[in-house]
């Protein structure tokens, strides 16, 4: 009795692992790429001092500090609090200032060297040019970098659960070509034996 002739073939066990590789490798890649993309559209302000904010759409925005981060071929490692430090957010054409209240959630991130969480967040009614500002009140403070994006959790949470829908589909998908396979091919093998029992004679 040759099983390589049974069908489905055995060539399937493989497809089903090639299956579950191609699924790591989606998750692996989606992870990846929404971080360095999320990396990118971040805006990053040292401070203390001022900054320009090309905010492009309107919504809510939320500013990072960032405790460990590279900015412009420095590379910053400071503490986890940054007591004393004040942020105001204000419309460049208008002069007017922003409301900005705690970030809700306190979301922290890390990748690529950079480490941070959120600690503010301010809403922006149009797009425009709007002006960061942060100093200490008593002048003096440490050098520390701010981050500001837009729906920046939202971002993350939707890539993670589109590489795990792929990553879990896949799996899924190659169990159940086992289980066919296998069941199939039983179900042959078992009608082969029998047959080849019935033409020696055997009842």
């Amino acid at each position: 009795m040759n099983g390589s002739n049974v069908l489905p073939s055995p060539w399937y066990y493989g497809l089903a692992v090639l299956i579950i590789v191609v699924g790591f490798s989606i998750f692996a890649w989606s992870i990846f790429s929404s971080f360095s993309d999320m990396g990118r559209e971040l805006s990053q302000v040292v401070v203390p001092g001022s900054a320009d904010l090309d905010l492009k759409e309107p919504g809510e925005y939320t500013v990072f500090y960032e405790n460990q981060t590279y900015v412009n071929g420095k590379f910053y490692s400071t503490g986890e609090q940054i007591p004393g430090l004040q942020i105001q957010v204000s419309e460049k054409a208008t002069a007017s200032e922003l409301s900005t209240y705690p970030s809700p959630g306190g979301f922290t991130y890390s990748f690529g060297g950079r480490s941070g969480r959120s600690i503010m967040t301010f809403r922006v009614e149009r797009p425009g040019i709007y002006q960061i500002n942060a100093s200490y009140p008593s002048g003096k403070g440490p050098e520390v970098v701010l981050a500001v994006g837009r729906g920046f959790a939202e971002s993350i949470f939707s890539s993670v659960v589109i590489a795990l829908a792929a990553l879990f589909g896949s799996m899924v998908m190659a169990a159940v070509v086992v289980f066919v396979t296998y069941t199939r091919r039983k179900k042959a093998l078992d009608q082969q034996r029998e047959e080849e029992r019935l033409m020696k004679g055997g009842f």
